[in-house]
């Protein structure tokens, strides 16, 4: 069996069905394919291990969206004040500097998809298909593409958007290359429950172990929690998957002083912990013939700044205000429109991602910086609050919006 559709976007976690979501409130119909429905209800007592740290422009999508006050305000936390150390040296911003309502806020993987899912279930400019796709093609005359899926049905497509993701089948079929570097680190992620309040406070240090971070949750049940976000060296990583969920508080423990969060010490575990391999990949190009990449399958950068997810939601904004401001008549797929859409994304990603891996790399074990030289720039960005202004609103990533 064959079905055509105008747009068809592969991938289904937080930025496909975004997208798919966007686009439609955009005018658009389009088909949703892969899209993954959560296991479950989020558990009341507990915090699931994947969470965001959404910027202001990710916020203002949400809101567009109309799906931001279907996240449980209970479950989300706002980010008043981050506090970075290296070297002896500190950097800090606060929201109420930046004349902010938060410097981001602290949010579920699924509690973001299950207000999605439960507005894709409304729209209905949305036909949403849980089969997954198994091969790519264009057609004989080259126009749009076509999808075999799992289940032995065919799909075609005007234009296909890829958000699936790293390993992106929409990238591989398109021919796109993609430059890696891989940091040989792991980003190794658990919650606890703290001794004290956080005061919507993140804290961050550079250490020799890697980049060790504590983001503020919402108080569950009554008690004041964190997350754990350590990128730490490959070795060291599997040292502390291995850990009992204890031992592992009492490892993150020995670092409050770094981190200066003794206040929130001793640390009780929450479950164990989990972990990512840490890359950064950058697409070479992000359109082609009849197709566009977004999320991690157009780039992917280290977790330190907590923009990853921030980037694929502006690549949804972005893209859905490209398609909806076009031109009457012109086509979705037209190559000028796809490099309106490319061009408008550049700078951002390649911004972010030089500055992550620059960062990265400068505060590596291996890195031959002195450290009172990183110390001196610490010192002199905390010293300039108008350089702290403008770092603020660079990481909201309000300034890229269409």
């Amino acid at each position: 069996m064959s079905t055509s559709s105008d747009l068809l976007i592969l991938g289904g976690g937080i930025v496909g069905k975004a997208c798919a979501l966007a686009l439609a409130q955009a005018g658009l119909n389009l088909t949703l394919l892969g899209a993954r429905s959560l296991a479950q209800a989020l558990p009341p007592e507990r915090y699931t291990q994947r969470l965001y740290a959404l910027n202001a422009a990710s916020r203002q999508l949400l809101d567009q969206l109309r799906i931001w006050t279907h996240i449980p305000p209970e479950r989300v936390q706002p980010v008043q004040a981050m506090h970075i150390r290296a070297d002896g040296a500190q950097l800090a911003f606060q929201a109420k500097d930046a004349r902010a309502e938060a410097l981001a806020w602290i949010v579920e993987s699924d509690a973001i998809e299950a207000a999605l899912d439960l507005a894709l279930r409304f729209e209905r400019r949305v036909q949403i298909e849980p089969a997954q796709a198994a091969r790519l093609s264009r057609p004989g005359d080259h126009r749009g593409w076509q999808v075999q899926t799992d289940d032995g049905r065919t799909l075609q497509a005007t234009l296909l958007v890829g958000a699936d993701g790293e390993h992106s089948l929409v990238r591989k079929a398109s021919g796109i290359p993609m430059d890696v570097h891989d940091y040989v680190q792991r980003g190794v992620v658990a919650n606890f429950v703290c001794a004290a309040p956080h005061d919507g406070s993140a804290f961050q240090t550079f250490a020799d172990g890697g980049v060790i971070a504590l983001l503020p949750l919402a108080p569950m049940q009554g008690r004041p929690m964190v997350s754990l976000v350590w990128s730490a060296p490959e070795p060291l990583a599997q040292e502390l998957l291995a850990l009992p969920p204890h031992a592992l508080a009492q490892r993150v423990d020995a670092h409050l002083p770094a981190l200066r969060a003794q206040h929130l010490g001793p640390l009780q575990a929450a479950g164990r912990a989990s972990a990512w391999r840490l890359q950064r990949q950058l697409a070479r190009r992000t359109v082609a013939d009849d197709l566009v990449l977004i999320g991690d399958a157009a780039h992917r950068v280290h977790p330190l700044a907590g923009q990853g997810l921030n980037l694929g939601l502006q690549d949804v904004q972005v893209l859905a205000h490209t398609l909806q401001q076009r031109p009457a008549g012109q086509a979705i797929n037209d190559p000028r429109l796809l490099r309106r859409y490319s061009r408008a994304r550049a700078e951002q990603v390649l911004a972010l991602a030089t500055a992550t891996d620059s960062l990265a790399r400068l505060y590596a074990a291996q890195s031959r910086m002195p450290a009172p030289l990183r110390a001196l720039g610490l010192h002199a960005a905390n010293a300039l609050p108008p350089l702290k202004q403008l770092l603020t609103r660079y990481a909201s990533g309000l300034p890229y919006l269409a």
